[in-house]
């Protein structure tokens, strides 16, 4: 996707582009200065001449609209939604407060590393991050829980980013059909179906949790019968391993039934046995499931 702005641009008067954050499936996200208030914020681009779907706009909006009904100390605060037309293209912006720090992908990338009390207290964060989303009227899902989307800022806190994939579960809950959306390494089975469930972010965590322990993508480790075979390949408690297993259990019944539930356990407030069985997962299974 090409860069919609460089450095030093400013944007409906009030907006001076500092740099790229990065960039995905549903706009760019740039550094910026808010000229009013002289606040960093991530400013989140998206070309109606560059748009080769509709779908994104769809997304873009209901992006927008679901941040701003956040209220987490863990999500970037939403600011403003708005658009910008010129007589080449149609712009529409979201700015989000500026989440300080690098994303876990990133500190990876430079060869930074933890151990299993460190990837305990970052999935204690997201869990919680999760709690709230889940508990919403109606549930939020996230639908992309990776290491670039979870920013690690100052005394190891934790921020969750880029809501662009997220889906209020009153609209679409395993309607068949839908756009795929996710990043593949971090999507559970059933979001290859168009399918997402308030369980499927935990798989998300799950992998990422695998990322961070192993520095490789989980889609590069073996599996059987949709299985991810890791045990081998991370040195962490038995008990730790097993919930591991469960975050990442490929049918989403055998999931832990909701992040509070999956927080209980990794807080030692549940036990969690290891699975027993490899019996076949298929596919048909997990397009036929209904979570209702």
């Amino acid at each position: 996707m090409e860069a919609l702005h460089q450095p030093g641009d400013i944007i409906a008067e009030r907006y001076r582009i500092i740099d790229i954050l990065g960039q995905g499936g549903v706009g760019i996200t740039y550094k910026a200065q808010d000229l009013k208030s002289s606040q960093r914020v991530a400013l989140k681009a998206l070309s109606l001449r560059q748009m080769g779907d509709w779908k994104v706009l769809d997304l873009f909006e209901r992006e927008a609209k679901i941040l701003a009904q956040l209220e987490h100390p863990a999500i970037p605060r939403y600011l403003d939604y708005f658009q910008v037309d010129t007589p080449e293209d149609r712009e529409f912006f979201i700015a989000q407060e500026l989440a300080d720090g690098k994303s876990l992908a990133d500190l990876v990338e430079i060869g930074w590393r933890t151990n299993e009390s460190g990837v305990r207290r970052i999935a204690t964060q997201i869990l919680e991050i999760l709690v709230y989303l889940h508990s919403l009227k109606p549930p939020v899902i996230h639908r992309d829980i990776k290491p670039h989307n979870l920013i690690w800022g100052q005394n190891a806190k934790i921020f969750l980013v880029d809501f662009g994939a997220v889906q209020d579960t009153y609209r679409s809950t395993f309607a068949k059909g839908s756009t795929i959306i996710g990043t593949y390494g971090y999507m559970a089975p059933e979001q290859f179906l168009g399918q997402a469930v308030p369980a499927t972010d935990l798989y998300g965590l799950g992998a990422t949790v695998l990322f961070l322990l192993t520095h490789r993508s989980p889609s590069d480790l073996p599996q059987e019968r949709l299985k991810i075979s890791f045990r081998s390949r991370i040195q962490v408690s038995e008990g730790f391993a097993n919930w591991l297993e469960k975050m990442l259990e490929p049918d989403v019944k055998d999931r832990f039934s909701s992040a509070k539930e999956a927080l209980e356990a990794l807080r030692g407030q549940r036990v969690v046995a290891k699975s027993k069985s490899l019996a076949p997962v298929s596919w048909k299974a997990l397009l036929t499931y209904s979570p209702l």
